[in-house]
């Protein structure tokens, strides 16, 4: 258990949307920092959200910043955590879980997928909710068992912040560009 990677992954907006980058940051059981990548910025064009239409964030998302992200990783993840409903695509396209971690009012997409909850010994952390894909449904268990210990010491939903903040500054030292 102590050897768990967790990946965070997310994606950000800058110049009032015009630019999207992804980050990962690779974490241990303790949610100490093991790596942190960042895409340079994806800057769709006319023609691309044309053709794409309502797929384009579906494609920027996954196959863009996602699917890239963790192959490039050097410390590969057990487990992949993402605070966007879209990410769960990744699912499709690789073997690590992606899980999908919402604050327990959060919304929910989609009817008839199985959840788990995660409560913290800590009251100032809110209950959350786990959800992922059909195809890694019966590992949602086990997942949560894993998780829920590392919550009952930390803020889980913490590392995001940080990859908010990383991404920022590397997007504001326009690094990659």
């Amino acid at each position: 258990m102590n050897d768990l990677k967790i990946a965070f992954i997310s994606s950000h907006r800058f110049e009032d949307g015009a630019a999207i980058r992804g980050a990962v940051l690779v974490a241990d059981y303790d949610t100490k920092p093991l790596e942190f990548r960042v895409t340079a910025p994806i800057r769709p064009t006319f023609y691309q959200k044309t053709l794409y239409g309502e797929l384009l964030e579906l494609h920027i998302l996954v196959e863009l910043i996602a699917l890239p992200l963790i192959v490039e990783l050097k410390e590969k993840p057990q487990i992949i955590l993402v605070r966007d409903p879209i990410f769960l695509g990744i699912n499709d396209k690789q073997m690590v879980p992606t899980i999908l971690i919402l604050k327990e009012d959060e919304p929910l997409f989609g009817k008839n997928i199985p959840t788990e909850q995660l409560d913290s010994a800590n009251s100032e952390h809110p209950s959350l909710i786990l959800k992922t894909s059909e195809n890694f449904s019966n590992e949602l268990n086990s997942v949560q068992q894993q998780l829920q210990s590392i919550y009952s010491r930390r803020n889980i939903l913490e590392p995001f912040s940080r990859n908010d903040i990383a991404c920022q500054e590397v997007h504001q030292q326009k690094l990659g560009d």
